[in-house]
């Protein structure tokens, strides 16, 4: 029986419009994301190579005509001179050139120099796409930037620029990553439990526990968007990889270690991580999450039956935070935010230290492991004492 319910909850996933239009939308922004707007989004502090190759001749023009004219005499109340300025800029600025010119991303880095003037330096703003997680690592690129020099071998542009498949996968799980995938399973599996509503004459009948018939069924919907979410990843991974490399797991990725309970919190310290060990963090909450959605979804559709409505309700419990949230924000009816399930939903940020450092408090990991599966025995709770007010006769009525 369960394998029957699996395989006619696929069939209608698989074959409803508004999944497949999903589908097609997610495979195409990630297609134009690696071949369109990636290439054209400058990292932070990218150069601009011909603007820098036109302030080069620049500078060589205005320190060899002040050569000529004998003006290399520094100026009393400055130091220096027009001549000794334009030299040290142009000495600099062919050092830099030289390393862009040849690829060297090691020379690059340990020459320091960066132009001073905006117009050699690419704007990312005007590239800036808000669901990546840039800004969140500005605050680690040179301690990031010191790892890629000394342990980083071959080590290439896109390294340090983040394009590489990781990398990207990395920016885009401590971005709004992790929302925009419980939503996307929330749009999926929305109507999963309410399309039963309309077949009442072949449902009614079916001789399975009504409870067990909805857990083989949120379990279908949930391993349906799992591996649709496994192909997308693996579909970007390998595109993304063939332009602008895969990444390694030992490519190092921000994080805030916050002072021990009973120390000052300026005690905490920026470091770095391994993306091997963002990602093993990482997957057991978005295990987790989409789990407990789906089983939400299936509370929400038991009580209000239209899948609209349920929709709505559960992509509500998934932002509502967001409106109360601040960035100085530690309690919650004066209880320490660690213990709400809702402090865990973006898990990217609390894998990374990034939760803790708001709130500035020390939250053990295990601690949202426990919150989150206490949470799901909570709905489970409830979607079992629903299945006894609402049974199969009532809900298909």
């Amino acid at each position: 029986m369960s394998k029957q319910v699996v395989s006619e909850t696929w069939k209608y996933m698989w074959r409803n419009k508004k999944n497949r239009l999903v589908m097609i939308l997610c495979v195409g922004m990630v297609l134009v994301h690696s071949v369109l707007i990636l290439p054209s989004m400058p990292a932070t502090d990218e150069v601009d190579i011909d603007q820098l190759q036109r302030e080069v001749s620049s500078n060589r023009q205005t320190f060899e005509d002040q050569l000529e004219s004998g003006q290399t005499v520094s100026s009393l109340f400055t130091g220096t001179s027009a001549y000794q300025e334009a030299r040290n800029t142009y000495v600099n600025q062919r050092e830099l050139l030289s390393a862009l010119n040849t690829g060297d991303a090691r020379r690059y880095l340990e020459i320091g120099y960066r132009p001073v003037d905006d117009s050699s330096v690419l704007d990312p703003e005007g590239f800036n796409i808000a669901i990546l997680g840039r800004g969140k690592e500005a605050l680690y690129r040179p301690m990031k930037n010191q790892i890629y020099i000394t342990q980083v071998d071959p080590l290439h542009f896109h390294h340090i620029h983040e394009r590489t498949s990781l990398q990207q996968l990395h920016l885009f799980l401590i971005g709004w990553g992790p929302y925009l995938m419980i939503v996307l399973l929330l749009f999926m599996i929305s109507d999963v439990v309410t399309k039963d509503r309309k077949l009442t004459t072949q449902k009614i009948g079916v001789s399975q526990n009504w409870f067990g018939y909805l857990f083989v069924q949120s379990a279908a919907a949930l391993g349906f968007v799992t591996l649709f979410l496994a192909g997308l990843g693996m579909l970007f991974y390998t595109v993304n990889g063939i332009q602008y490399g895969f990444g390694s797991g030992s490519l190092p990725s921000g994080f805030f270690e916050v002072a021990a309970e009973g120390e000052p919190f300026h005690h905490s310290l920026m470091t770095t991580m391994p993306l091997s060990t963002f990602f093993t963090r990482a997957l057991p909450f978005a295990v987790i999450l989409l789990y407990g959605f789906t089983r939400l979804n299936t509370l929400f559709s038991l009580i209000l039956k239209q899948d609209v409505v349920v929709l709505i309700a559960s992509t509500f419990t998934l932002l509502f935070s967001l409106l109360y949230y601040g960035d100085e924000t530690t309690e919650l009816l004066g209880i320490e935010l660690s213990w709400f399930p809702q402090t865990y939903f973006h898990f990217g940020d609390f894998v990374t230290g990034y939760t803790e450092g708001m709130m500035q408090v020390p939250v053990p990991y295990a601690r949202g492991l426990i919150v989150l599966g206490v949470t799901i025995l909570i709905i489970e709770g409830l979607i079992y004492m629903s299945t006894k007010v609402v049974t199969r006769q009532k809900f298909l009525a």
